[in-house]
């Protein structure tokens, strides 16, 4: 059947090395909006983020982002969302300021962290009215509505708080996309597959009418849902396993040209 929907990871995938997306991309993807296809972005970032460059695209299509946790706008009630409880929201903060991590959180399109510090932004360099508001350690104020925490770590890397962390909430949190010097936790059940599956199911869809693309791990579960499947050549190997498609890289506009093959 013919590719209805795209749902696009951000980093590594749809924007090159310097966080953008190339003008030979949007107008790949603008000539297929024009057919009727509708395209998105199903990231990892946060809301705020994942809006910021669906607009970009002149998309106004639902985004999936926080790795599945939300699939929605800004505005109005959420195709699909799942938050961590409240009281696991204090604990889980609670452990880490106790420790001296350095956190950021999400609410909605709000950023939460102790203090902002530019170089664990790095990848939001390019996003537009990108703000985080600093809570200090008034942070029990903020526990609302929160799909997801990220964990950094720039000089020591995140392996010691992947080790804590599973050790002091097991099965209750869900760790993904390790990058080495961050770590995405979010809630058990969520993964980009499932805020894929939700978007497709609101329209309507089978997977055989979606496209997906991404590149590292936390992109597995999408890759492998049994949508058509893209991966760039920059992508790990253990997401290429699951692509049913490597086209060239994130920095030689590897998802134009997959578009344009299997879709326009």
């Amino acid at each position: 059947m013919a590719i209805k929907l795209i749902a696009l990871d951000l980093d590594g995938t749809l924007l090159t090395s310097d966080k953008k997306i190339t003008t030979r991309t949007k107008d790949i993807i603008a000539r297929a909006m024009a057919r009727g296809v509708t395209v998105t972005i199903a990231t990892g970032r946060m809301l705020r983020s994942a809006l910021y460059f669906t607009r970009q695209l002149a998309s106004d299509a639902p985004v999936i982002c926080c790795n599945g946790g939300y699939v929605g706008h800004a505005e109005g009630e959420p195709v699909f969302a799942k938050y961590f409880d409240p009281d696991l929201v204090r604990e889980f903060l609670t452990f880490v300021y106790e420790r001296n991590w350095y956190v950021n959180w999400y609410s909605g399109i709000e950023i939460y962290a102790p203090e902002y510090r530019a170089d664990h932004f790095d990848a939001y360099r390019t996003t537009g009215n990108f703000v985080v508001t600093e809570v200090g350690n008034d942070y029990l104020r903020y526990t609302e509505n929160v799909p997801q925490f990220v964990l950094r770590n720039l000089n020591e890397g995140i392996d010691a708080y992947f080790t804590a962390v599973r050790e002091q909430f097991g099965d209750r949190v869900v760790p993904q996309q390790n990058t080495g010097t961050s770590l995405d936790i979010n809630p058990p059940g969520v993964n980009k597959a499932v805020g894929v599956q939700a978007l497709a199911d609101a329209m309507g869809l089978s997977l055989d009418e979606v496209m997906v693309a991404g590149d590292a791990d936390n992109d597995f579960e999408m890759l492998a849902m049994g949508a058509f499947s893209v991966v760039p050549e920059n992508g790990l190997p253990e997401a290429k396993e699951r692509a049913s498609y490597v086209t060239a890289s994130n920095d030689a506009n590897g998802i134009a040209l997959a578009i344009e093959k299997f879709v326009l």
